[in-house]
């Protein structure tokens, strides 16, 4: 006979059955997560620990006037030259100490190529010392010698259809024959054209039924307006304030690109000079206003806004500027990208502490 299991001990040994099959090792495949993305380390960043000195040249803002020459633009260039003098006597108001160069937007040829940017002469100007292309503060006689300027000028002609301001101030910058510029003063360019950057900014769209053939030029580098930025901080220094003022057909403004192309050639707005604006915090001003006395005093303004600020290695990254002037943090500053901003002229020879983290 079988001997007879009681149900009690059957039950308990396959509860032991069942505990041990649960507690065995298992090995799973692990499944990977779909849709989440990886994680990615934070940008390392690094330091910047440095004192500036207001120089004690801040008050110096050194001038470059470009003039469109072509052959529609005389009444433009008189209308400017008739408010350059009550614009430098504003400059004067300001403590500014200015001195100022000129030069066109055309090309002229020597030795079988085109050289853009030479200073020109002053007319009617006769300086006790120094060359008679640096017009200098506390001149007499302001308004005949800005007049006289522009009324001997060549208008049209060879080479002034090709307008390039750009160029011109890229090429001057870089040209180390002429004393247009003092060590740590300001720059500021000022242009007046009815065109753009070779005439249509490098842009074929832009080319009306009416343009002179080949009016369309690409641009080179010393065209663009990220090139001359570069050359100016190369050329007199990362900390150069620098502010390029234009007046010009404004981009999007049909009503007087209309005007202006009743004159003797089309006219055709100035993006890159206006891109050129934005970059270094200059004005833009319509070439169609009666009067150019509010473009000149918005220059002004944004000359005189330069002088209160510092250009920093880097744009800062979020949340880690520190700015301290006498061991006391420095309230009503404004950062616009690598431009520290005060909200107050700064004094010569003050000592400015920053510490700020920049993305490597």
């Amino acid at each position: 006979m079988k001997a007879l299991i009681p149900s009690s001990k059957l039950l308990l040994g396959c509860a032991v059955i069942t505990l041990s099959t649960a507690c065995a090792k298992m090995n799973f495949t692990p499944v990977p997560e779909q849709g989440k993305a990886s994680i990615v380390p934070p940008t390392p960043s690094k330091t910047v620990t440095s004192t500036e000195v207001v120089a004690y040249g801040n008050k110096q803002v050194d001038f470059l006037l470009v003039l469109d020459d072509s052959n529609s633009m005389l009444p433009e260039l008189q209308k400017l030259a008739a408010r350059m003098s009550s614009f430098v006597n504003s400059l004067d108001a300001s403590n500014i100490d200015w001195q100022m160069c000129l030069t066109t937007t055309r090309g002229t040829a020597q030795n079988g190529v085109l050289v853009y940017g030479k200073p020109l002469n002053w007319t009617n100007y006769a300086p006790s010392s120094g060359p008679a292309y640096l017009l200098k503060k506390g001149t007499a006689n302001l308004n005949t010698i800005f007049t006289s300027t522009v009324n001997s000028l060549t208008i049209g002609g060879s080479n002034s259809g090709d307008e390039r301001a750009i160029k011109a101030a890229h090429d001057n910058f870089l040209d180390s024959t002429h004393s247009c510029y003092r060590p740590g003063a300001a720059v500021s360019v000022i242009v007046i054209s009815d065109e753009d950057e070779r005439s249509v900014g490098g842009n074929a769209s832009q080319v009306k039924p009416n343009d002179a053939d080949g009016v369309f030029q690409p641009l080179e580098a010393s065209d663009q307006p990220t090139t001359l930025l570069n050359v100016a901080h190369t050329t007199f220094g990362q900390d150069l304030r620098f502010t390029f003022s234009s007046i010009i057909v404004k981009p999007g403004d049909a009503a007087c690109e209309a005007e202006q192309d009743q004159n003797v050639s089309p006219s055709h707005p100035g993006y890159v000079y206006a891109e050129m604006s934005r970059l270094t915090d200059g004005g833009v001003g319509s070439i169609c206003d009666a009067d150019y006395s509010a473009n000149l005093n918005n220059f002004r303004d944004k000359i005189v806004n330069s002088l209160s600020s510092l250009n920093l290695q880097c744009e800062p990254t979020e949340g880690t500027l520190q700015v301290q002037i006498g061991g006391l943090q420095v309230p009503g500053i404004k950062l616009d990208g690598k431009i520290l901003k005060f909200s107050y002229p700064l004094v010569e020879g003050t000592q400015i502490d920053l510490m700020y983290d920049c993305a490597d």
